[in-house]
């Protein structure tokens, strides 16, 4: 039997070894296990990348890719009653209360011995939290708000572009059957006789090629009012009330039932007469001006026969508004045909006066000249709602509704303005004068892209840059700005608050959680302490 006073001193360095190790300095007790040393006095770092003896924890030295093997360059405050905490080691015993170590627990009592306050620390602490998420939601009630808004803003965007899209088609047809009238009339006003022919042959052209491409533009627009038809009858039927026994709706349902079933078959006699049209086009295209006889005969034909022709019989534009009379509900025929019908050219029972022709030929200059003002006006129109559709208002389009919105801010010498995706403005309280600090250019948040805007090319400073303002935006219930700094020549930041940035206490978390885990991902230069 060994004697005990042998097995003492193993015992004696097993037990201080195991204190060692439960105490390590800068680590959380819920991780000391994972500061235990191996059976041969050894230790692997936490990241798996390296075995180190274990005393070369602690000993101000990076061992480990991770630098896990020197946790002591941090202090851990268990700050019970408020929230654990980390402090830099050189923090300890400094002989200053820390602020982050509100249990005192930083100190040790050699040059001063700081009080537990964490009780009344995580009371003020819970209130402006609670307080906090009151705020939030309100802010983030009114930024629901805002996104229901610009949601019904582009709903009304979206029907005025497909209106403005099918007024256009409609004006551009007017306008080609006018420009159509046109030259007929001044076909007949020419003043040479020598050259009658050929400028006959050369209208008759023109006019065929307008009369093809105003029969696209009415096939196109009959193409859209069939789906649309076909849309609105499928809701009706999906969403009607079938305990509600109206015999109006049920005989519209059996209608459209009948419909769908033709819908195809309709289409494609649509593309098969567009088809036909395309053909038609092409063939004039490849017809040889210069051929005289070619010429004469077209000139002596009868203005009805130089329409496109189909089957040799009657004109496209005949065939199909044979076809639109047969399949079109009665609610789509009352004005619609009257719209794709070739408009005639009356003559004057005096057309043949000089003046009578004249003043004819003026009148239709005249209503040329105002189609084509309305389409112009139509297609700059449109052209502002496709931007206004495709600006940039945020995530949820959350700045739509709160562009131009202006909040002042009153500094004392100056009192400064900035309108949300506008422009931003100092203005001197002594004289009123005002100066521009620069126009809304882009949003530069980083992963937070709403939060910061940036305003450029304001009134250039003397002998100094461009006047510009970056405002960082903060939750909030009320839009304000918050205060308002110089840190460069010229370069103004505002701090603001409005409920276009709030997000939920979730999301809020979820991204700080990333963001730390981004940040753990980082290994450490290898570098001694």
């Amino acid at each position: 039997m060994v004697s005990f006073k042998y097995n003492l001193p193993c015992i004696l360095a097993a037990v201080s070894l195991v204190k060692a190790a439960s105490a390590v300095r800068g680590v959380a007790p819920e991780k000391s296990d994972l500061y235990q040393a191996s059976k041969d006095g050894t230790w692997t770092c936490l990241d798996g990348s390296k075995v180190i003896p274990y005393a070369a924890i602690n000993d101000d030295y990076c061992d480990c890719a991770d630098g896990s093997d020197e946790p002591g360059n941090l202090f851990y405050c268990a700050n019970e009653g408020h929230i654990p905490a980390y402090i830099k080691s050189y923090a300890v015993n400094d002989g200053v209360c820390d602020d982050a170590c509100c249990d005192g627990s930083d100190e040790n009592g050699e040059l001063i011995s700081c009080p537990n306050r964490c009780k009344q620390v995580g009371e003020i602490y819970r209130k402006e939290q609670s307080s906090l998420k009151k705020s939030t939601e309100a802010g983030l009630n009114a930024k629901r708000q805002l996104i229901q808004d610009a949601q019904k803003q582009v709903a009304l965007w979206e029907e005025d572009q497909t209106k403005l899209e099918d007024e256009i088609i409609l004006k551009k047809s007017n306008l080609l059957r006018l420009q159509r009238e046109l030259q007929d009339l001044e076909s007949r006003t020419a003043g040479s006789t020598s050259n009658k022919n050929s400028s006959s042959s050369k209208v008759q052209c023109k006019s065929s090629s307008l009369e093809v491409a105003t029969l696209k533009h009415d096939i196109v627009i009959l193409k859209k009012e069939l789906n649309v038809l076909k849309s609105i009858l499928g809701d009706m039927k999906r969403d009607h009330n079938h305990n509600f026994h109206d015999m109006a709706v049920k005989s519209a349902i059996s209608g459209y039932d009948e419909f769908v079933t033709r819908f195809a078959s309709i289409e494609a006699i649509i593309d098969d007469n567009l088809a036909n049209i395309n053909a038609h086009d092409d063939q004039v295209e490849d017809v040889d001006a210069d051929d005289d006889d070619e010429a004469d005969v077209e000139a002596e034909a009868p203005a009805e026969e130089k329409s496109p022709q189909i089957e040799g019989k009657h004109s496209v534009v005949d065939v199909v508004l044979e076809k639109l009379d047969s399949i079109l509900p009665s609610a789509l025929k009352t004005g619609l045909l009257d719209k794709l019908q070739p408009r005639k050219v009356v003559p004057d029972a005096h057309d043949d006066t000089t003046s009578n022709q004249q003043a004819a030929l003026e009148n239709t200059r005249q209503l040329v000249r105002e189609a084509e003002d309305q389409v112009n006006t139509l297609e700059n129109d449109l052209e502002k709602v496709k931007k206004d559709l495709s600006t940039d208002y945020g995530v949820d389009r959350e700045w739509l509704k709160l562009k131009d919105v202006c909040i002042e801010k009153d500094e004392g010498e100056y009192t400064y303005s900035l309108c949300f995706l506008g422009d931003a403005y100092q203005k001197s309280n002594k004289d009123s004068t005002r100066t521009h600090l620069g126009k809304f250019a882009k949003f530069d948040g980083g992963d937070d892209l709403y939060k910061v805007h940036i305003h450029s090319h304001g009134t250039r400073c003397w002998n100094g840059p461009e006047r510009s303002v970056k405002a960082t935006i903060e939750c909030g219930l009320n839009n304000e700005i918050i205060d308002v700094s110089e840190p460069e020549k010229c370069e103004y930041h505002f701090r603001m608050l409005s409920p276009a940035v709030c997000q939920s206490v979730a999301d809020v978390e979820k991204k700080e959680t990333a963001h730390k885990d981004s940040s753990s991902s980082k290994k450490p230069v290898h570098e001694e302490l």
